[in-house]
């Protein structure tokens, strides 16, 4: 933050205090939201932290094409599907980075976290991601897989690694973010396609 230490605690009053902030401000589409706040800002009741993420991670409609795909056992044109759940998911992660990041970083550290966010909201995605790989695998739109599990797994951790990793590797700098998020949706879309639908 280019600050001393000593000088966070004139506006939080300890580490508890700022992680709830950072995951209010990263949960928040108010710009405004911030500017509202009398400082320092108190530690939070035991349990507020949690409950604040089981209720944002929990909301039902977070990812709107995928929820429209599972409803049907078939598409059209998969192609333009599977690259919209890719995308959505994609652009979720680039949306919510600084949140994602911070997450990621304290879960083992704050107790209650990894249920709620590794196993809970991540868990849900990877579920559904799988339930959607599985159908579009039986309706031969997308290639014969080994363990859709594993597939989807392995396609959430590679836009993980474009939106939380790769952002803070110099070597990558050179690449704009739309370059990358391109790059990366169409690796997994042509990796998952089946050749006989590829027109």
């Amino acid at each position: 933050m280019g600050v001393a230490p000593g000088t966070i605690y004139l506006y939080v009053e300890g580490k508890e205090a700022l992680f709830d902030l950072i995951i209010r401000h990263t949960a928040s589409d108010d710009p405004d939201w911030l500017d509202n706040l009398e400082v320092p800002i108190p530690t939070p009741a035991p349990g507020t932290t949690l409950e604040f993420l089981r209720e944002v991670l929990g909301r039902k409609g977070q990812w709107p094409l995928l929820e429209t795909a599972l409803r049907s056992h078939s598409t059209p044109d998969i192609r333009s599907e599977l690259d919209g759940v890719v995308r959505e998911q994609y652009r979720l992660m680039t949306r919510h980075r600084a949140g994602l990041v911070l997450l990621t970083r304290s879960a083992l550290e704050f107790p209650g976290l990894v249920e709620v966010f590794v196993l809970g909201l991540r868990k849900r995605l990877l579920d559904s991601l799988g339930q959607y790989l599985q159908a579009r695998m039986e309706s031969r739109q997308i290639r014969a897989l080994a363990d859709t599990a594993a597939t989807a797994a392995v396609l959430t951790q590679t836009i993980v690694w474009a939106n939380l990793q790769r952002p803070f590797d110099p070597g990558l700098s050179a690449f704009t973010e739309q370059t990358i998020e391109d790059a990366t949706v169409d690796l997994i879309v042509s990796g998952l396609l089946n050749p006989t639908t590829i027109a």
